[in-house]
């Protein structure tokens, strides 16, 4: 821990410090309120253990860009001295008041349709973010916290990839939580584990298979299996959800489909959103019934988490862990305990022989991409979207399907008749090789304009009409 950490009661900027709340491997987050005046509501306030550390750059401007109320509202940045002269940066954002997602789903008993309302926020914010370039590439339990409201906010930006980020990795991975890593990433560090030069390329369905690993760990209390022995890619077969707790079916799915060792299943975070809202209004008997342990639920969690990384989560005895997922029959009195090992027994014998059959293989889903009309029912006009993000904890449930802020990615090529430079300079820019102008609305854009950096743009056409509704 370093040295120059401030004082309780002190001032950071115009912040007043009023407690700690976390440390983290980079910075240590204080609950803080503004000196003047002094019935200011309260701020998270970060400041980064290392001076003038660069990761704080990636995470206030993501946060200085962000319009969704599943990503925290920025407030304010800055350097603070410390008692040795040396400058800190500092990043105060939303103080989201809740518990991290494994906490809150033990809490008391969740349904499948309590986890869906939390997947369509997060796909909501990594929509937002996959929109602009941004890869968080560190969901995990830890960085998702649900407010009391039911408001699930995306933590910790500050080891995300950004297009305008200086590189910062000088390690083949990038900064993660190894238990979460996509399959496809572990065998690019196995690969190139002695090669200085090479980097991993983030991706969007980095973020997807995090998201998948952490409902499934969610759900079951456990963690997948490992995908890596120490010499590379093994085999691997992933018991099914429904087999260790009482998940609905289509829950179910949508997790097999995000930790599916094919990317491309993975689909894409706007497609998540959509599908995992459909799901959650459709609701039904089987999405509202609790998910409990079922009674082949096995203890599997005593040892190490499924990766060896050194950076996994501890099992157990930490913020962002669960006991063991165990039936209530092994809490009963002695007199049952007998017939309770017994069919224990007999349960793990049926669960191994299950383990090592080969599992049919799943049908893969025809993959689409959406387009934006598809995505406008997500999509609010600015109106909404500033007066449900006007306060940070009065979100109500019933508005968040409103508040999904989705941007409409840049296509990957002009349009036809799309007019070429040179362009305006002064409404106009050159992107693709072609004129867009730049709309006065910041993002998010909605439907009828493309969001690029975080501005809104349109296509420049000499005709008088031009598309905004399919892209190429």
């Amino acid at each position: 821990m370093h040295e120059d950490l401030p004082s309780l009661g002190s001032t950071v900027g115009p912040w007043l410090i009023l407690d700690r709340l976390d440390s983290g491997s980079f910075g240590v987050v204080f609950r803080a309120r503004r000196a003047d005046p002094p019935e200011s509501p309260p701020v998270a306030l970060k400041i980064a253990k290392q001076p003038e550390d660069p990761r704080f750059e990636r995470e206030t401007e993501v946060l200085q860009r962000s319009h969704h109320p599943s990503i925290p509202r920025y407030e304010d940045s800055g350097l603070w001295t410390g008692p040795k002269g040396r400058s800190y940066p500092y990043l105060a954002m939303e103080w989201v008041k809740g518990l991290t997602l494994y906490h809150w789903f033990r809490e008391k008993q969740r349904s499948s349709l309590d986890v869906l309302q939390v997947v369509v926020q997060l796909a909501g914010a990594l929509a937002s973010a996959h929109s602009r370039g941004v890869i968080h590439r560190d969901v995990k339990g830890d960085n998702i916290r649900v407010t009391p409201e039911g408001r699930a906010v995306l933590l910790d930006w500050g080891s995300c990839w950004l297009p305008s980020a200086r590189p910062l990795t000088d390690t083949p991975a990038p900064p993660g939580t190894s238990a979460y890593r996509p399959p496809e990433q572990r065998g690019f560090m196995y690969t190139f584990r002695k090669d200085e030069e090479a980097r991993w390329q983030s991706r969007p369905s980095d973020d997807l298979y995090s998201l998948g690993v952490t409902l499934y760990r969610l759900v079951t209390g456990t963690y997948l299996p490992p995908c890596t022995d120490g010499a590379g890619l093994v085999e691997r077969q992933v018991l099914k959800p429904s087999a260790m707790a009482t998940v609905s079916p289509a829950l179910e799915a949508l997790i097999l489909r995000l930790i599916s060792d094919d990317r491309q299943a993975r689909g894409t975070a706007e497609q998540l959103v959509r599908e995992a809202l459909a799901l959650a209004q459709a609701g039904g008997p089987d999405a509202e019934k609790p998910i409990l342990p079922t009674a082949s639920a096995l203890p599997t969690e005593s040892g190490r988490a499924s990766s060896e990384g050194q950076d996994d989560e501890p099992v157990s005895g930490d913020s962002d862990t669960e006991p063991s997922r165990r039936p209530p029959s092994s809490r009963n009195s002695s007199s049952r305990r007998a017939s309770a090992s017994l069919v224990g027994a007999l349960v793990m014998a049926v669960v191994m022989l299950l383990w090592v059959r080969p599992a049919p293989p799943e049908p893969k889903p025809t993959p689409w991409l959406a387009t934006p009309e598809e995505v406008a029912q997500f999509a609010p006009d600015a109106g909404v979207g500033d007066e449900a993000l006007a306060s940070v904890q009065d979100v109500p449930r019933a508005v968040m399907p409103l508040v999904l802020t989705v941007g409409v990615a840049m296509p990957k090529k002009p349009f036809d008749g799309q007019r070429k430079p040179p362009c305006d300079p002064d409404t106009e820019i050159a992107v693709l090789g072609a004129c867009w102008a730049v709309l006065k609305k910041e993002a998010p854009c909605g439907p009828k304009a493309f969001d690029y950096e975080g501005r809104c743009l349109r296509a420049s056409f000499d005709a008088p009409r031009q598309p905004t509704s399919q892209q190429p």
